[in-house]
């Protein structure tokens, strides 16, 4: 099979050089050149041809490629081939420092298309268009085709440092995969169920939502199943999306397993930038970073060195290469994700509308050939809400020092027209008017310009408005009334809110090969499958809990309110509770809780009983998370105090006698508020639930979620104990999970009883 390789890819290989240097050119920047790109296509006079497609092989020392790209534009009578550019730079700017690898990347072209059409010679133009005012301007060059043949050469000769090393671990690693067993002696029940399913979605280029329970095993079934799906050839590559580092080291650690079973798979672990950085502090110039600079001198260097001496492309693994050759291990990781089929990452890289692997989610044929696999999938839906909502206020504007007047006084006009518009709170929008959304414009316009022009450091307050600016008008290029509204959440500030993520999901999942969604708790299932947009065509199953339900003790005081309105007068009694249900039998427990404002005040009833308590702070680094849950296996008895849907109520594997027992007070409900009811009415107007959808379904979500992390084996036993009146309810008692069989209790004397009669 041929290997291929996109001219863009291979350029980028290959012949970058010098400094990693963070320019202003942004997301929103990169549509609007998209736009002006297509602008000059149309301008193209008839004899030309605009998006040419164009490929052919290469050769080198030792084998071929097969290198395909684009043109833009190509006037055949002339063998004229244009390339454009979109830049916030001036001409002169651009004749002083010439971009080469974008006479590069046209050299490649050039190259492609003489042989294609025996030509001697070619016309090369480039093409370039200043997003602010439009000014183009072009430089060409006529080449022989000896010339040509001689640069692609040298780009052979580079490149052929790593080719060789990519085609042979190609055909050991599909063998591999392709031969790979099952890394236990047998599946778990229903884990064999899922593998399947998984690979039979992938055969059919389809979209499954699988509900297993919590322990059974979804990471190696989804990740067994992909991997063998590679080694059939059926896919080239998995993205495997999560929304918490939990959950990637979950991963990582199933693909260290399955290595121990003579698995042979690059796979590379994204790490966002400020968990990756080496430097003292996160500023991405050759002037303030050392791993910055020369970065690109030493890349091909560190990439043939890891590639060498490691399979696995994790976080650690990475840094220390890094460090090594002196290199960025954020963008390190990035390029090295560009040789490995299997990517480990936050949802952010697929889903979010500026900050996705462009590397991956440019790359048209990739992604067919990719599966997305999407853990802990039932937190999608608020992250992708999150993702496309933004906000500006009068504030953010009037506390940045400008660099000049007509900035000043642009934002000056812009934080009256937020006044304007923002006047009443509570107040929802359809639509602006199109003079606010062109004075943002104007602002960006004015930013851009300046900051192109600078040649010191800008203040971080105002690059960090301009680039805020930037994603709000992004933002807008997906709004439609239905999905999206604006907001007025108090005076002064305007917020774009997603309230319905699913077309926007549903698109990027569209571009995959094949996806699965899976979760311990994506019931009811056609609520996740419209949230998450996962299309009309979508199968879905449903796992049986393996273990035997006899196995949870389930506790409900029926007559017992965590209603915000009766918390004062039930403290004691829920003191009381916890107290019991946590020290009749000595072992480690967490009590779960809505909110941090309710922890606090129900820990501090309890600290007049309570000599084991471990407090989840409001904000904790991600070493603090990790002592916070390494108590519990290495301490006894631990009594945690800690809130629902937070770090340590998913994706947390506490096995064994590391956790007896969960209480868990109120429904979880989200709290009732003017955002929520936006939500409740959008999908009422669709003829749903809307209290439903708003917060009935995310409130139990994370309920069960919390739930879980007690019976995690064949082995586990334990407690839970339900502290709301509402779980009464049939309503509520029909969501929750089919083989929960909850017990009520009078009294606490009750409550006793049962627990001692479970453990006896």
């Amino acid at each position: 099979m041929k290997n291929h390789w996109s001219v863009r890819k291979l350029v980028a290989l290959t012949l970058r050089s010098g400094d990693i240097d963070s320019g202003f050119l942004s997301h929103k920047r990169a549509q609007e050149g998209i736009r002006l790109h297509q602008k000059l296509q149309r301008a193209y006079p008839p004899s030309f041809e605009s998006e040419v497609e164009i490929a052919g092989t290469v050769a080198y020392d030792g084998g071929e490629i097969f290198l395909e790209g684009r043109i833009d534009g190509v006037d055949e009578d002339a063998c004229l081939l244009d390339e454009i550019k979109s830049t916030v730079y001036t001409k002169e700017a651009i004749d002083a420092r010439p971009d080469e690898l974008h006479w590069a990347q046209l050299k490649c072209y050039g190259y492609l298309y003489a042989k294609a059409k025996g030509l001697d010679e070619v016309h090369l133009r480039l093409t370039y268009i200043r997003i602010e005012d439009e000014e183009v301007f072009r430089y060409d060059k006529t080449m022989a085709f000896a010339e040509l043949n001689a640069f692609m050469n040298e780009v052979m000769a580079r490149f052929q440092r790593i080719q060789k090393r990519l085609a042979d671990f190609e055909a050991l690693s599909l063998a591999s995969a392709k031969a790979l067993p099952f890394p236990y002696d047998d599946f778990r029940p229903g884990q064999r169920d899922m593998a399947v399913a998984v690979y039979n979605m992938i055969q059919t280029e389809g979209t499954l939502l699988a509900q297993a329970p919590t322990g059974i095993g979804k990471t190696i079934a989804t990740l067994f199943s992909s991997i063998k799906a590679i080694g059939e050839g059926l896919i080239g590559g998995v993205f495997y999306a999560t929304g918490r580092s939990t959950q990637k080291t979950v991963a990582t650690d199933t693909l260290a397993l399955l290595r121990e079973k003579d698995l042979r798979i690059k796979s590379t672990e994204l790490v966002a930038k400020e968990k990756a950085c080496l430097n003292d502090a996160l500023n991405c110039t050759p002037e303030a970073c050392p791993y910055a600079k020369g970065h690109y001198d030493r890349l091909l260097d560190g990439i043939v060195d890891i590639y060498d001496h490691a399979d696995l492309f994790d976080g650690p693994t990475v840094a220390r290469f890094a460090e090594k050759h002196r290199l960025c291990p954020f963008e390190f990781a990035l390029d090295l994700s560009n040789l490995s089929p299997i990517l480990i990452g936050d949802y952010n890289y697929i889903f979010h509308p500026k900050s996705y692997l462009e590397r991956l989610m440019e790359d048209r044929d990739r992604l067919k050939s990719t599966c997305l696999l999407v853990d802990e999938a039932h937190n999608l839906i608020d992250r992708g809400r999150d993702m496309y909502s933004s906000s500006l206020s009068v504030e953010e504007l009037e506390s940045v020092d400008y660099p000049t007047k007509k900035i000043k006084s642009l934002a000056i006009d812009l934080a009256e027209k937020i006044r304007a518009v923002t006047a009443a709170e509570d107040t929802t929008y359809d639509q602006l008017d199109e003079d606010f959304s062109e004075a943002v414009e104007d602002f960006i316009d004015a930013a851009a310009n300046y900051l192109a022009r600078l040649k010191a450091e800008p203040e971080e307050d105002f690059l960090e408005l301009y680039f805020h600016l930037l994603d709000w008008q992004n933002l807008n290029l997906y709004y439609d009334e239905d999905r999206f509204t604006f907001f007025v959440p108090r005076k002064n500030t305007l917020r774009l809110m997603c309230l319905d993520p699913s077309r926007v999901l549903s698109a990027r999942r569209e571009l995959f090969q094949s996806a699965v969604y899976f979760s311990a708790t994506l019931s009811p299932m056609d609520y996740h499958s419209y949230c998450l947009g996962a299309g009309e065509e979508r199968k879905a199953m449903v796992l049986d809990s393996p273990f035997d339900p006899a196995h949870l003790l389930i506790l409900h005081p029926p007559h017992l309110s965590t209603k915000y309105k009766d918390r004062a007068r039930t403290l004691p009694e829920i003191s009381r509770y916890l107290q019991a249900f946590s020290t009749t039998r000595e072992g480690n427990f967490i009590h779960f809780f809505p909110s941090y404002a309710y922890k606090d005040q129900v820990y501090a009833t309890c600290m007049e009983w309570e000599e084991c308590g471990h407090d989840q702070a409001r904000s904790m680094t991600e070493k603090e998370r990790a002592d916070y849950i390494d108590r519990f296996r290495n301490e006894r008895p631990v009594h945690g105090y800690g809130v629902m849907g937070g770090a340590f109520s998913e994706g947390v594997d506490l096995s064994g006698e590391a956790l007896m027992g969960v209480s868990i007070l109120t429904l979880s409900l989200p709290g009732l508020s003017r955002e929520r009811e936006l939500i409740k009415n959008r999908f009422n107007r669709l003829g749903k639930d809307g209290y439903a959808y708003a917060y009935t379904y995310p409130g139990l979500t994370k309920v069960e979620q919390a739930a879980g992390r007690i019976i995690r084996s064949d082995s586990d036993r334990g407690q839970l104990l339900l502290l709301d009146d509402r779980y009464l309810r049939p309503d509520i008692r029909a969501l929750l999970p089919a083989h929960w069989r909850v017990e009520t209790v009078a009294s606490v004397d009750d409550m006793i009883e049962k627990i001692n009669a479970f453990w006896r």
